[in-house]
């Protein structure tokens, strides 16, 4: 406005508009995270410090509630168990565990049945338990979902466990959720700022 005053360029309006935006949207974006401890002043009366980490324990409820209902489901963690990179790992686990269920079922009659079905024999029927309980699991998984969830209750460790961090270990949980688009967000203000400053020198003026 002071240099529209004293220099009234067609090409003022537009380029203030661009650094307002840019400017507004930064400073924004700083007063999310920063300051990072609370400064008091006015006997404790006025505590200013970054909006976030000013809200930690509503931000940690709304965190955890969208982490959990969006990224860590139960679902999701299944699928990536039974089909991730790592599934073979897992199978291979089952597997081991399968068989060693299966013979700590038979217990003493092991003797027994080695005796009667012969040793590659027994060996094929644990296999063929293993291999049964693999194929299985994927539909009787779909029936755990509802007991899994509550089992870890996920959200509400998530919730306590970032209620409970300190300032900055807060904000190194979250910033990095932002700093990707931060840019993005103030070429965005910046950008609006210079379509008003358009806008208000052929309306306004």
């Amino acid at each position: 406005m002071i240099i529209w005053f004293f220099y009234k360029a067609n090409w003022i309006m537009p380029v203030a508009g661009f650094i307002v935006g840019y400017a507004t949207n930064w400073l924004a974006l700083k007063c999310i995270f920063c300051p990072l401890k609370p400064i008091k002043m006015c006997n404790d009366k006025i505590v200013i410090q970054g909006l976030f980490l000013k809200r930690q324990h509503e931000v940690s409820e709304t965190f955890s509630r969208v982490i959990c209902n969006d990224i860590l489901h139960v679902k999701a963690m299944w699928d990536a168990i039974l089909t991730g990179p790592y599934h073979k790992n897992f199978h291979a686990m089952l597997r081991v565990h399968s068989i060693v269920f299966t013979e700590n079922l038979v217990g003493g009659l092991k003797p027994i049945a080695i005796a009667a079905m012969g040793a590659q024999q027994f060996g094929d029927m644990k296999e063929a338990i293993a291999a049964k309980v693999m194929n299985k699991l994927p539909t009787i998984i779909d029936q755990s979902y509802e007991y899994t969830n509550e089992a870890l209750d996920m959200e509400a460790t998530i919730r306590e466990k970032m209620q409970g961090l300190s300032s900055k270990d807060f904000e190194g949980v979250l910033h990095p959720a932002f700093e990707e688009d931060e840019f993005t967000l103030i070429l965005v203000g910046a950008i609006l700022g210079l379509i008003v400053g358009i806008i208000q020198l052929f309306l306004v003026f």
